[in-house]
């Protein structure tokens, strides 16, 4: 028997107003294929190598929903109900009168002499770039700004997502958007401006990332199509020029971007494809994909990238937020445990020790344990009670004029091993909020005392050997 073949166009629409959801995602179950609904909502089903199978459809904004593909053929449209918006209580009292607009991230072009000023990806592949939060206090977002360049197709259709910071490293967490924002551009070589004050998004002390998810052209070509040949006649003969070209890079928009070092940007760009909750960091991503790496190399590959600190493209992507006028609130310690530069005159070094997240406070503990430099870490990585620092610096130095250090071997080991243990067994639950500053971290039952405060992480070290 000869099975018919059918290829089955259906359309995604708002189950209230009937408007089509354009760039919904849909995947086939068995076969884990993915496609993408146009920008009317169309998409294109295979009945021959489906019938049997289940399709999910999923849109920002929207419940998702399953379907058998037997249960499609007595209609051409799909029905998805919106999510009822519930927006995060803001804990921030802004006075109109005291607010001010504040840009965040990359507010440069990139720089067109350059051959390479771009990066674009894949249909479907969301692209998150963090945008670190210099004030270090809680602000208001109202738009993010996206540069656009005219080296693929500026005006096919991207979507912008907002997410949270992770509490532990710098990866996007929560997403914060909950509409379907899909915009375009122009010309190229342009800001666009995306308006997402009715979103409500606050903007974390640590942050935020912005997402941009790319979608092909619907009349896109490949690249080699869009060699353009400069025409020469000599002697009346038409001939092509090679000498004169002009290259398309990508099926759809190309973000300018700017270099910047791999120490300070490795933690900026993440990737995410349809339908993988799991986000890769663009080393990991480059590492996997485009050379291929086992996972029993990878470590090696990132000591080899840390060695040779090249270049990478950061997006130019910035957000503008609203944020109140002066300086933010200091921590609720007593001042004078802060002036911790009456002690020693060591300088803050965040390139050499950051600590915006858990993770990076405890690399850097490590770090300066292993450097010998105690004052350092004492003094910009801890945080102490009333007169503590003081006595404990005292009791370090007496013992550092006996024994000419201020461990022993023994302790600063075990002091090192002890922050491995904890980065080993960091879990996205082990850290719990007490109050705006203060956290406390369980691992291994075992409680250690964090406090957050000027983008900066930093522990109580009282008993931490213990």
């Amino acid at each position: 028997m000869v099975q018919a073949y059918v290829l089955a166009q259906m359309q995604v629409v708002d189950s209230l107003n009937n408007e089509p959801i354009p760039f919904t995602h849909i995947r086939v179950i068995k076969t884990k294929s993915t496609v993408l609904t146009n920008s009317e909502g169309y998409f294109s089903l295979d009945t021959l190598r489906s019938t049997d199978d289940t399709i999910l459809i999923s849109s920002l904004g929207y419940e998702s929903k399953k379907y058998a593909v037997q249960q499609l053929y007595a209609s051409s449209r799909i029905a998805l109900s919106p999510k009822e918006q519930q927006f995060d209580v803001v804990a921030i009292q802004q006075d109109k009168g005291k607010l001010k607009l504040r840009k965040l991230g990359l507010t440069k072009k990139p720089r067109k002499l350059l051959p390479d000023y771009g990066v674009n990806a894949y249909n479907g592949m969301i692209q998150a770039v963090y945008i670190p939060n210099a004030h270090s206090m809680l602000g208001v977002l109202k738009h993010v700004n996206v540069y656009l360049t005219d080296n693929g197709i500026p005006n096919a259709h991207f979507r912008v997502h907002i997410y949270d910071v992770s509490l532990l490293e710098i990866k996007p967490d929560k997403e914060l958007t909950t509409t379907n924002i899909v915009v375009s551009g122009a010309k190229g070589n342009e800001w666009v401006q995306v308006d997402l004050s009715k979103e409500r998004i606050t903007v974390g002390e640590n942050g935020c990332f912005v997402g941009i998810e790319w979608f092909a052209a619907e009349n896109s070509k490949n690249y080699q199509d869009t060699l353009i040949y400069k025409t020469l006649i000599i002697n009346d003969t038409t001939e092509k020029d090679t000498l004169i070209s002009e290259i398309k890079r990508g099926n759809g928009i190309v973000l300018g971007a700017r270099y910047e070092a791999y120490s300070l940007s490795k933690n900026k760009i993440w990737y995410s494809v349809p339908f993988n909750d799991k986000w890769m960091k663009w080393s990991e991503y480059k590492a996997k994909t485009q050379y291929n790496i086992p996972d029993s190399l990878m470590m090696y590959y990132y000591e080899q990238l840390e060695e040779v600190n090249p270049s990478l493209h950061v997006p130019c992507v910035n957000i503008t937020a609203t944020f109140t006028k002066g300086k933010s609130e200091g921590n609720d310690m007593d001042a004078e445990n802060r002036q911790f530069n009456q002690l020693e005159k060591v300088k803050e070094n965040l390139s050499l020790y950051p600590q915006s997240t858990v993770v990076e406070l405890f690399n850097s503990l490590i770090q300066a344990f292993q450097n010998d430099d105690v004052i350092y870490a004492l003094k910009y990585l801890c945080v102490f009670k009333n007169d503590e620092l003081e006595m404990f610096i005292n009791y370090l130095e007496e013992h550092k004029n006996i024994t000419g250090k201020y461990f022993s071997e023994a302790e600063r080991k075990h002091l090192i091993e002890r922050f491995h243990f904890i980065l080993d067994h960091l879990k996205e639950d082990s850290l719990s909020q007490i109050d705006s500053q203060h956290f406390e971290l369980k691992v291994n039952n075992h409680i250690y005392n964090l406090y957050y405060f000027e983008g900066k992480w930093k522990i109580y070290p009282i008993n931490i050997h213990s």
